[in-house]
Parts: C-alpha cells; structure tokens; sequence
C-alpha cells in the first residue's frame, strides 16, 4: 500500500494533488488543518494536512446487483390435494367444451374463453394457497385472482395485495373486469393512496443513505433540476471526502453548471459552509455512504447534522435490494429525524412494488424517484399517482 502526506490551503486542491498522484481510487485515511509559516512569522496561514492511501493490487469489480426475477419463489411442487384439484378442473374443462360445442355454434368461442378464464383464476387461487398462510384466498373474487398474483409479483406484499385487491373489487364497474388496462388503472388510483410526496420547507436537503444508493448521481439531478428547470440558485457541499473520484466528479461537475460547491468535512466545517451558502435558494449537501452494521462511522457521520434545525434530511433508498435491508438501513438512520424517502435504481428490478411496502412500513413521504444514470434526466417527482402507475406498469415509459 502506498500512503503520502499532502499539504495544500483548501481541501479541493488536496484532493487534486492526491488524483494526480495515486489516482482516483486512492482513499483518505485522515486530515488535519495545521499553521504554516516559519518559526519567526507573527502570522502563520491555516492550511490542510490529508494522509491518502492507494492500495497497489488491483482493485476487486465492485458487485453489481441482478435484476430481481421473482419476488415469491417456491419449488412449486404440488401436493396431493391440488394436483388432484387441478386434474378434475382440468376434466372439466373438457366436459363443458364439449357440452358446449354439442349445444351449437353460436357464441361457442366467447363462452368458452370465458370459462377458461375462470378456470384459470382457480388454478391461481390454488397454486398461491400453499404460499399465502396469511391470508384467505378463497375469498378473491373470480376475475380478479390474477389482478392478485400479478401484484405479489412485482413485489407488493401478499397481506397488502390482498386488502387492495378486495378493496378494488368492491368499488369498480363489474362489467369491465375483463378489461385488463382498465383494471391496472383503477389499481394505480388505489395504491398511489398510500404515498404522499414530499416538499421541503428548508433550503439545505441532506441525502443520507449507504455506499452504492445513488447519492451523488441523484443530487447531481436535482441540482441541475432546481436550477434549469426551476431557476433557483443552487449551492452544493459535499461531506464525503473518503472517496477522491466521487469527490472531484462532482466539484467538476458544479464547476460545468456554474453552482458553487464546498467540501466540508468537520462539523464546524459544514457550519461554515451553510454560512458561506446562505443566498442560495437551495443547498444540496452529499454525504459519505455508511452501512447500516457500521455504527461506529454512522455516529461520526450523525455528529455533523445532530442539533442543526435548518436541515432537510433525505434517506436515499436503492430498489433492487431486498426490503427488509432498505427497512434495516431506515431503523438505523433514523436516529436522525428522517423527512422523507428517495428511491434511486428503479429501473434495475422486477419488483418496483417494494416501494409501497416500505413507504407503508416507515409512514414517510417521498421525495423524488430516481431510474437511471442519466443527468438531469431518469428522475421525477414523487407525485403519488405517477409513482403508483411506475409500479403497476413495471416502468418509467408511459408514466
């Protein structure tokens, strides 16, 4: 391992000599700001003192997360009782096209495409019965048990699924079940009832969250949002300094947009910075990703924002990981006072519908959602009804 001391009057210079030295993956171990001058000099200049490491083996590809085929998986191996129910199903089927093509001719194919369906509605009911302990699912209605299976699998909980499905039926027209387009728009007016968006009252948004959410990319969106599209004078400060590439992307890319950024590191340092920014009508402020299990370097993290009341906190949240992670990632930072949500990578899963199980389970409103790389593009506001029809239409194209 490489490790060199540097010296320079801001961090941003330091951080440029490090770059040009050992590279973009070089990692800041430690800082100090010291006195500079000689031993007879009345005034001596603050300056920084950073100690950067590089490791020399090269480093290991960073994980990449694979889409989410299925949300409920299952050997799917019948039992007894529903093969047998499957099989005399089946028998029927046969029984009743036969009847029927006896009877006549005469809206022979409508009816049965019409039994088909039923029965396929049975043969769902049955194949999630084994996996649906929670829940009775006998009591879904015939036309709707694919409405049902189709929310389980783009990630809605069961339990949820369930009362929504119920609740959907007894309020829509009858006479258009049958009508799948119909139906799913009447499902995106239900669900986009569970979310509310966020709007914040305070000018400094702080997006918090763990390493590999998307925090730097979305705030490099909304800050090009808020000051293209919504002619507002934007500043940025920037509190994570452990990663060099990061750090010098997005002062390079400030620098593009004409929005004066800061690094800060200390707290007093981030005091200084919201000072320095005050005429801005917007600050975003770009923290260090930290695991939830790390909480040693969650509370030097929680130390710089504890006690500032002009902050808007932000927990940035990654889709294409499993939920109960994004929920273990939320008890732990919400030892700070959390605001709302982003969710960020939604373009990257199957199962868009863990958005609604999270935002039910932490009963907070959200921000913006983020789906893709793109800047200032893939990313829109949270507005509940565009979200719910993100999630029932498996994407971003039609909402």
């Amino acid at each position: 391992m490489i490790v060199k001391t540097y010296r320079a009057p801001t961090m941003q210079e330091a951080i440029k000599k490090i770059k040009e030295e050992l590279g973009e993956d070089a990692l800041i171990l430690s800082y100090k700001k010291i006195k500079q001058g000689s031993f007879f000099s009345f005034f001596k200049k603050e300056i920084y003192e950073v100690t950067a490491a590089l490791d020399e083996k090269p480093p290991k590809p960073e994980p990449t997360f694979k889409k989410v085929i299925k949300k409920y998986t299952g050997d799917n191996i019948p039992t007894k009782e529903t093969k047998k129910e499957t099989d005399n199903l089946e028998e029927r089927i046969k029984k009743l096209e036969q009847l029927i093509y006896k009877a006549g001719k005469e809206n022979i194919e409508r009816l049965v495409n019409d039994i088909k369906s039923d029965i396929d509605d049975l043969k769902r009911a049955i194949s999630y019965s084994k996996k649906s302990e929670e829940i009775d699912i006998s009591k879904i209605p015939l036309g709707m048990n694919k409405h049902f299976t189709y929310m389980c699998d783009i990630g809605i909980r069961k339990k949820y699924a369930y009362k929504i499905i119920l609740g959907v039926y007894k309020n829509i027209d009858k006479s258009r079940l049958n009508d799948d387009e119909y139906v799913k728009e009447y499902l995106s007016v239900v669900i986009s009832q569970f979310f509310k968006q966020s709007k914040p009252t305070n000018k400094y948004i702080v997006l918090l969250g763990p390493t590999g959410v998307g925090k730097t990319t979305t705030l490099a969106k909304l800050a090009a949002i808020y000051k293209l599209k919504k002619d507002k004078k934007v500043g940025i400060i920037t509190t994570d300094t452990y990663r060099i590439g990061a750090v010098d992307q997005l002062l390079n890319y400030a620098k593009i947009m004409d929005i004066p950024a800061i690094v800060s590191i200390t707290k007093e340092d981030f005091k200084n910075a919201i000072e320095e920014l005050k005429d801005m009508d917007v600050v975003f402020v770009d923290t260090v990703g930290r695991s939830p299990q790390d909480i040693k370097r969650l509370n030097e993290l929680f130390k710089i924002f504890k006690g500032e009341n002009r902050l808007h906190l932000s927990l940035v949240l990654a889709v294409n990981t499993k939920e109960e992670d994004c929920i273990s990632t939320y008890n732990q930072f919400k030892a700070l006072p959390i605001n709302d949500l982003i969710f960020t990578k939604v373009d990257e899963t199957n199962t868009p519908g863990t958005m609604l199980n999270i935002v039910v389970r932490t009963r907070k409103p959200v921000f913006y959602v983020s789906y893709g790389q793109d800047v200032p593009t893939d990313i829109m506001e949270a507005q509940p009804l565009k979200v719910s029809s993100l999630i029932i239409k498996r994407g971003v194209k039609d909402v």
